[in-house]
């Protein structure tokens, strides 16, 4: 498995992108203290020198520099809509964005209908409002009774749902997906070959985009990360599993070690114009 990884990494044509929650970063309860974990972020800002590294999340992109500032990683937040960007040392985190009135109506609207539920948290976002129910004591029960609030809210004002582990989104329609954010950095990188790392349905869209993209690459592989929360969909779409966010940390880990033990070649540039 490491040898054609290693091959086009070395060459700089090999695309590393990695969803954050549940894939570099462990799930916890309180999303606000999720952090990469270490060995996971000293491989990915090595091999960043090489060759290009992306970071695609539903997280709005100021709270995702924060969580997750590795030097040279491009960051995509808001599933990619909102602009990318390429952190370095000496560069200041980006404000937070406001959202729209629209959504923070919607929020408000929410946070009202499921205040007696307890638990459950709103969460808004600068493409969406998402609806976390990892903390309720009844997370089956909590889950019914989100998803069909959810849903009536989404019916009545045209909005799409996305459902995750534990968590409902809803955000106005036709505004993206992992899928089509990885679809951009491909089409703008053009690498021979690419990976994606991913543990929930939300990265099933950039799973799918690898496999079209399949016989105009040299390689391009989906590696599902499981958990406990796993869904059977992301092991019938990943061409790789991984147990948990340390055996892919493992792995990049591997990657950049042997990265280092080989002379070096001369990367390829890996600038995205319009990265701030």
């Amino acid at each position: 498995m490491m040898a054609p990884l290693v091959r086009l990494a070395r060459r700089g044509s090999l695309l590393i992108a990695t969803d954050f929650d549940g894939t570099i970063a462990p799930v916890v309860r309180d999303p606000r203290r999720a952090r990469p974990l270490p060995e996971a972020t000293a491989a990915m800002a090595r091999l960043a020198t090489t060759t290009p590294v992306a970071v695609i999340s539903a997280r709005d992109l100021a709270n995702l520099a924060v969580q997750c500032p590795v030097p040279g990683v491009l960051l995509l937040g808001s599933y990619g809509l909102e602009p990318w960007m390429r952190l370095t040392k000496e560069e200041p985190l980006p404000p937070p964005t406001a959202p729209s009135e629209a959504l923070v109506r919607l929020a408000r609207d929410l946070q009202e209908m499921t205040d007696w539920l307890p638990g459950v948290q709103v969460e808004t976002k600068t493409m969406g409002v998402a609806v976390h129910y990892r903390n309720s004591p009844e997370p089956r029960r909590a889950a019914q009774l989100v998803r069909r609030m959810v849903d009536q809210v989404a019916r009545h004002d045209g909005l799409e749902v996305v459902r995750g582990k534990l968590v409902v989104e809803v955000r106005p329609p036709r505004s993206g997906h992992k899928g089509s954010a990885l679809a951009a950095i491909l089409d703008r990188l053009n690498p021979k070959g690419c990976i994606f790392a991913g543990d929930d349905l939300g990265d099933l869209p950039a799973m799918e985009e690898l496999h079209r993209r399949r016989d105009a690459m040299e390689l391009a592989w989906a590696i599902g990360i499981l958990g406990s929360e796993s869904s059977p969909w992301l092991e019938e779409t990943a061409d790789y599993c991984l147990e948990g966010p340390a055996a892919w940390a493992s792995l990049l880990k591997e990657l950049a070690g042997a990265l280092d033990s080989l002379s070096p070649a001369r990367p390829r540039d890996t600038t995205v114009r319009g990265d701030r």
